[in-house]
Parts: C-alpha cells; structure tokens; sequence
C-alpha cells in the first residue's frame, strides 16, 4: 500500500509533493551551505548535487520508502525548504519525518512548526498511524531543542550509526510521539504557532 500524493497546507504553509520542476528553487532555497553542517551530505551544494537529490528522493517515492515535499511560504510564494515522510512502515503504522531543511530566513519563524503540525496530524489523525519518529545529529543542538518542542519524546542515542559526507562518524539521537501522545502535544503544539510578522505601514 502506497501513500497517497498530497498537499499539506494552512493559511501560511504549503507542503506539496516535490517534483523535478523544483530543482532550481530547492537549490536556491539550500545553498547556503550553513544549512548543511549537521547532515549526511550537502544536497544542494550545487545545482547538479540539487537535482541528483531530487531524483533519488523521487525513486524513493515510487519504491513508497519515502514521501518528499517541498515547503512552500505561503506569505511569499516561496520554496523555502524540503522534508519528507521516511521509513515509511504502513503494515506496523509507523513512520519518520525527516530530510528537512529550512534556507536560513526562515529557520526559527513561524514555517517549522507549522510543518510539523501538518505533517504529524496528518500522520495520526489521516494515516491512523501509532508512530512518528524524528532523528537528528547528537551535536545538533538547536534541531535536538525544536524536536522537543514538538512534543517528541527522547528515546536514546544510535551510536556511530552514519558516516557523514567529510569522513567524520555520526551518532543519531531519535525521537519520537507516539498515538496516546498526540491530543497533549497537538494541543501544546497549537498553542506555540506563531505568524508572520506584520509591517506597520505609516498613516
């Protein structure tokens, strides 16, 4: 069973299904290598690195091992980053949110979490899943203290699970909400929502 291909939005956000007509906006989005310092690879070092991204996470999407999107700002009509559904598991209703990037303007605004609230309602109240997992680098601090946020809970650490782009060797911290869960942290979640911010304009 495959998951269906959707768009995810509210009044500021939209996820759609990433399509190679994204290429050049994805890499426009994440080519400020800062992006990048607690990740695998660099995936939009260039516009090549972009485009071969984008068509493996299009493989993993018609193998159903992976769902990506592109984040749009709605308030801009802007891509302005990715993330995906991973390790998508539909018989045991588990899944993990993962691959996101935010370009640096929009990282701590308003998009991440609407994102996550999108895509974790979704995932419990749609999909009828019992699990949403999220991993991230242990040295990431800041993506560690956002995942909190949401409402996940720490599980522990994967050690030496990766070998980063540069050599060095990566231990994962995982998280995750599970189905009890979910009421307490959508309700959390809900009350931490932020807009964008509005310009005063003169009289």
């Amino acid at each position: 069973m495959a998951l269906e291909s959707i768009i995810l939005e509210d009044e500021y956000v939209a996820l759609e299904p990433m399509q190679t007509s994204h290429i050049e906006d994805l890499y426009c989005a994440g080519k400020d290598l800062s992006i990048w310092q607690w990740t695998t690879s660099k995936y939009c070092e260039t516009l090549d690195a972009t485009k071969q991204w984008v068509e493996s996470c299009l493989e993993n999407a018609r193998l159903n091992i992976q769902q990506p999107f592109v984040i749009v700002d709605k308030t801009q009509d802007k891509i302005v980053g990715s993330t995906s559904y991973l390790n998508i598991s539909l018989e045991h209703k588990a899944i993990e949110i993962g691959f996101t990037f935010l370009t640096p303007r929009a990282q701590k605004s308003y998009v991440n979490r609407r994102c996550k609230l999108l895509l974790l309602t979704h995932a419990f109240e749609t999909l009828n899943l019992n699990r949403v997992a999220l991993q991230t680098h242990e040295k990431n601090q800041r993506s560690r203290t956002a995942i909190l946020a949401i409402g996940a809970t720490f599980e522990g650490i994967h050690r030496n699970c990766r070998i980063q782009q540069n050599g060095s060797i990566r231990s994962s911290a995982f998280y995750s909400i599970i189905k009890p869960e979910w009421p307490q942290a959508k309700s959390e979640l809900l009350a931490k929502l932020t807009k964008p911010a509005v310009e005063k304009t003169k009289d």
